[in-house]
């Protein structure tokens, strides 16, 4: 491990009298929110409401309290959830975690909501330090920004730059990059840019198949087709290592290797999303956890760590002008960001044998069992880590929904993913417990027997 610098922070977020204040008025805020549950009717209201003012009802009727414990969250009118989708991945250790929730109220009571890049903080320092530190020698350089989308564009710039005038791009079928008009190009779910102008930069490799023993050899091809058409005109190729609205699919670092050799034979960039699988896979970047550091060239990272941001190469360190934008983030994001990476490090999260790896071996073992107990409800599963995904029945979407719908009314929160099968998505927090896995289990259990009763399917 390399040594770390000094938090700038720690005389002040690490001073007794300041974590006590902040835990003191923590506990007065849970204990007046308490009793300011919504009656049934206000809280249903109030969702309705939300539908109303964003043009379109919210996928479950779910109106957060902003208050739980673990992965446990509660809601508005004062009941309480199972929360295994953590809005998307973005709770990393669940719902108000005290110390985290103490960074984030020392935090708040000094200088600045948000920070810019003209006018950084001391967190902005810190969590760079952090990212860098995680990320390996080869990448010194970090850009910070608000969303993974706001990554995935600076990275986009930043290859396109360094590569000019080369400006297509391939990505894996079923890629996801983001909501903005350039990511939204690239994320092969054509319902997602609907109306939306489509330049043809972006071609399509296949994505890793278990049950094809000649699948990577396909990908490699598939992407030496491109490379024949498209002489000096791709500039990089985009990697999802774990591919999140996919449906979690993963693959072997073997499958990784053959593709990014050729990328160098063939002066591409290799470029890594990790917005969804950061903190998730055993180590903070995937890459690290398959073994890919010298391969890599950019890559970009989000969700858990409350923020974003690409980091990059000397080589691909833009010139002066490119990337930019008035916010890097917020500086509460930032501070709960960088004590994330420092508790997974100092914790016993990361590793082979790490909480991380070890949570995701016993929802394996969960899933297993579950299969045994409804074989013919229970598809083919997903998954590393702290993110896994399984298929309902016949994976059709319209009982996905009715799954996850069942779910919520049993206490579940999850959610979908993937298409031709769709799936049901876990993002769990990294720190969840035995007894979580087990309550959320046997929920799930019970959606999908109600379920499999209603649609007369077998179990």
């Amino acid at each position: 491990m390399t040594k770390r610098t000094k938090n700038p922070l720690d005389s002040l977020s690490k001073d007794p009298r300041v974590r006590e204040a902040a835990q003191n008025l923590l506990d007065v805020v849970a204990g007046v929110a308490a009793g300011h549950a919504l009656e049934p009717k206000a809280y249903e209201n109030a969702v309705q409401e939300i539908g109303r003012r964003r043009g379109r009802p919210l996928p479950f009727p779910l109106l957060s309290a902003q208050s739980g414990k673990g992965a446990r969250v509660r809601l508005a009118d004062g009941t309480t959830k199972l929360d295994f989708i953590g809005g998307i991945g973005v709770y990393g250790f669940g719902h108000c975690d005290a110390d985290l929730m103490e960074t984030a109220v020392v935090t708040a009571a000094r200088d600045a909501v948000f920070q810019g890049h003209l006018m950084p903080g001391p967190e902005y320092l810190t969590l760079s330090r952090a990212l860098v530190r995680q990320a390996g020698r080869r990448m010194p350089h970090c850009w910070l920004s608000v969303s993974g989308a706001d990554a995935n564009e600076n990275a986009l710039k930043l290859i396109y730059q360094r590569h000019a005038p080369a400006e297509r791009i391939v990505a894996f079928s079923r890629a996801f990059a983001g909501r903005t008009l350039a990511m939204a190009e690239i994320t092969d779910k054509p319902e997602f840019r609907e109306g939306l102008p489509n330049h043809g930069n972006v071609h399509y490799i296949p994505f890793y198949d278990p049950d094809d023993p000649d699948s990577t050899q396909k990908a490699v091809t598939a992407l030496d087709i491109h490379l024949k058409h498209y002489p000096k005109k791709i500039a990089a190729v985009l990697f999802e290592l774990v591919q999140g609205e996919g449906g979690i699919r993963t693959a072997p670092r073997e499958f990784f290797v053959a593709l990014m050799t050729r990328c160098k034979e063939a002066g591409l960039a290799v470029w890594v999303d990790e917005v969804q699988t950061f903190g998730r896979t055993g180590e903070l970047f995937a890459f690290k956890t398959l073994g890919l550091e010298e391969y890599v060239d950019v890559v970009t990272v989000g969700k858990m760590l409350q923020g974003s941001a690409v980091l990059f190469t000397k080589r691909y360190n833009p010139r002066p002008g490119l990337i930019a934008g008035t916010y890097a983030g917020s500086s509460v994001g930032m501070a709960v960001g960088a004590r994330i990476i420092e508790r997974m490090e100092e914790e016993g999260y990361l590793g082979a044998e790490g909480r991380v790896a070890v949570l995701g071996r016993r929802v394996e073992k969960r899933i297993a069992s579950l299969r045994k107990r409804m074989p013919k409800a229970v598809g083919a599963h997903s998954g590393i880590g702290a993110m896994h995904a399984l298929v309902p029945f016949d994976g059709s979407p319209e009982i996905v929904r009715d799954v996850l719908a069942a779910a919520y009314e049993e206490g579940l929160l999850l959610f979908s993913a993937g298409q031709s099968p769709t799936k049901l998505r876990m993002l769990l927090p990294v720190n969840t417990t035995d007894e979580e896995l087990e309550a959320g289990f046997a929920m799930l259990e019970k959606a999908m027997r109600h379920v499999g009763d209603e649609k007369n399917l077998p179990c």
